[in-house]
């Protein structure tokens, strides 16, 4: 049987593009308004741009306000208690904050989204001489984008971002280099 003939000759030609051109003007007025679509406004906070601010709660019922801090090198943490990677960090994280305590240096842990028992019992069993904040609702991690724990900024004095540490991999050493190099640029 010849094609023509299957088609219905002519006629079956004409129908099929009839078809192909009526659903070709469907999905051109069908689809959707790309001119008034919200956009993602929210970028994740990432090397050389400045750090979302923030204020939250610590264990001992002060606050801490990062715009506050401006004028300090902060070496931001968010980490919680269950995190076998964000315990190892803890004590180089601690002994940074030691060795920095005289200079503009902030070691800024925060908690997500644990009770204020939970994070003054691990300060204590710690010993942490560093203040944590609690983010109880995990808006400032939400903000933050944290994609694991623990993860570290190293925020310089006009408050931006200069590196970030994802996962439990920061020794002593390399917390205190990150620091260094910060506090060797010019205060604002």
């Amino acid at each position: 049987m010849n094609y023509e003939k299957r088609l219905g000759g002519k006629r079956g030609y004409v129908l099929v593009l009839c078809i192909l051109v009526a659903g070709a003007l469907w999905i051109w007025f069908t689809r959707a308004d790309t001119t008034t679509m919200p956009t993602a406004q929210i970028v994740a906070p990432h090397t050389n741009f400045r750090a979302p601010a923030f204020t939250l709660p610590s264990r001992a019922d002060e606050t801490y306000d990062l715009e506050a801090l401006r004028g300090r090198v902060v070496v931001l943490n968010f980490w919680a208690t269950w995190c076998p990677p964000c315990r190892a960090e803890m004590p180089a994280l601690d002994a940074a904050q030691r060795a920095n305590q005289y200079k503009d240096v902030v070691i800024l842990g925060v908690n997500q989204m644990e009770s204020a028992d939970a994070v003054q019992n691990f300060a204590r069993e710690f010993g942490l001489a560093f203040p944590l904040a609690r983010d109880a609702d995990g808006a400032v991690s939400a903000r933050y984008q944290i994609p694991a724990l623990p993860t570290t900024f190293f925020i310089d004095r006009q408050g931006i971002i200069r590196n970030v540490v994802i996962g439990g991999s920061m020794s002593r050493e390399f917390i205190q280099n990150q620091i260094n190099a910060l506090l060797e640029e010019p205060a604002p």
